[in-house]
């Protein structure tokens, strides 16, 4: 993994209207770790640590990101979800 801050990238017509996130669950008391927000929109926004797409060997399109968050995270969001 490679700690490397995410970025938003988000089409220009959508600039300044992004999400209304909630926090769903994170695995640490601090603000900067691996965290699962729910969206307004009925979607999920993922903070966690950015992998390349050329050390994954994909080919993804423009505006997509590819991060990666610790197992039990993901098992403690569907929890949450419920």
């Amino acid at each position: 993994m490679t700690n490397q801050p995410l970025t938003v990238v988000q089409p220009a017509e959508s600039a300044g209207t992004g999400p209304q996130l909630t926090l769903l669950t994170k695995l640490c008391g601090g603000t900067s770790c691996p965290t699962i927000y729910r969206t307004e929109r009925d979607t999920y926004v993922i903070q966690g640590y950015t992998v390349t797409a050329e050390t994954a060997g994909l080919d993804l399109p423009a505006g997509e990101q590819l991060v990666e968050i610790p197992a039990d995270l993901l098992a403690q969001a569907v929890k949450a979800a419920g």
